[in-house]
């Protein structure tokens, strides 16, 4: 069998950890010698770009922001040197512009497994009340603000505590209005408006990963508990249980979605027993080497959901399962920052191709 050449972003294992690493691990487990991991980077820092034999090759790709063409371009130029079967993004920002040249991308025969516009649009943390209202699943109440009088205003229908949220990423509970203007300018500095107010609910924090067709199927669908949680809300700690009604909620979504691809159903499960829709994320998530550790391996799937093949049928996973993440240094040269600040391109698992990269710019 010929070697898969696989290209995945988020490689950065950090305090906001992301899911490219995991994603990688995962699919070394599944296919050896017979994948080629070519990881994607935005930043010379992101510590997968250093980690010890983790890729098989790495370069920079422009930022989302500078739109579909120039994404586009870079991908190109990297097929045309070391060849792409496969693009697994692993970032929520990537999305829109990944869906909008994934036509040219399969014209150049880098396949991809991207949900449509419509299910995109329709699980974002502003629309999420909707869908779950539509499903019968409980959601917190949440109001979309855009000015520090809308916080206010905010603050006060839904009481305190009260969660500020960003659009994509990042959350903070505040206990008073002192507390979440603070949190509002924040957020806002960070990612913009608008942001989201949204009821504080207590209870224990589970997530659900599973990865769609696309017609409604759900493949994989694997349950966790948080045991540890950054001050992010990140899980550093993590269970896997069988839990029928949490599993349920979850399929329930992603199949009215339609949902194509990787995702993770975030949820909260109140005191009296209710669970809570809290988001759905579009990608895989940071954890999900845990459920491949659990007997599931979701980016093994979405490889040969991405090439046309069947997904292969997942037994039941094992509950009781643990992760806690571990902290350890990637080390480097300043020969490897060189590199990738200069070239695109770092040096490490491919020295010798360093000339034929220079020779074509």
């Amino acid at each position: 069998m010929s070697v898969l050449r696989v290209a995945v972003s988020g490689m950065h294992l950090g305090e906001n950890c992301q899911p490219g690493p995991g994603v990688v691990r995962s699919l070394r487990e599944a296919l050896g010698d017979r994948v080629h991991v070519v990881g994607l980077a935005y930043d010379v820092f992101d510590s997968g770009l250093h980690a010890d034999g983790l890729l098989d090759d790495a370069f920079m790709v422009p930022y989302p922001s500078a739109g579909p063409a120039a994404y586009l371009e870079r991908l190109s130029q990297i097929r045309e040197l070391v060849g792409l079967d496969v693009l697994i993004p692993c970032l929520d920002v990537e999305l829109p512009v990944i869906q909008r040249i994934a036509g040219a991308l399969a014209e150049r025969g880098i396949h991809t497994v991207m949900p449509s516009t419509e299910a995109l649009a329709r699980r974002t943390k502003d629309q999420l009340p909707a869908l779950a209202a539509a499903l019968g699943i409980a959601t917190p109440r949440t109001i979309t603000v855009t000015d520090a009088a809308g916080l206010a205003a905010a603050g006060a229908e839904l009481g305190y505590p009260l969660v500020v949220k960003g659009p994509f990423y990042e959350a903070e509970v505040t206990h008073g209005a002192a507390e979440a203007q603070a949190a509002f300018g924040k957020l806002a500095a960070r990612w913009g408006l608008p942001l989201l107010a949204q009821q504080f609910v207590k209870g224990e924090e589970f997530d659900v990963i599973a990865l769609g067709d696309g017609q409604g199927g759900v493949h994989g669908a694997v349950a966790m508990r948080k045991t540890v949680i950054t001050k992010l809300g990140k899980a550093w700690g993590a269970m896997t249980i069988h839990d029928d009604e949490l599993l349920a909620v979850a399929t329930k979504v992603i199949s009215a979605l339609r949902w194509r691809g990787g995702c993770e159903v975030e949820m909260l499960r109140a005191p009296d027993g209710t669970p809570y829709l809290i988001e759905v994320n579009p990608r895989f998530p940071a954890w999900v080497y845990l459920a491949t550790a659990a007997g599931t391996n979701l980016p093994q799937g979405l490889v040969e959901l991405a090439l046309g093949r069947p997904v292969p049928k997942y037994p039941p996973y094992r509950a009781g399962v643990f992760y806690v993440r571990h902290a350890v240094e990637a080390c480097g040269e300043l020969a490897d920052l060189e590199s990738l600040m200069a070239y695109g391109r770092t040096r490490r698992p491919t020295l010798a191709s360093l000339p034929e990269l220079i020779a074509n710019g």
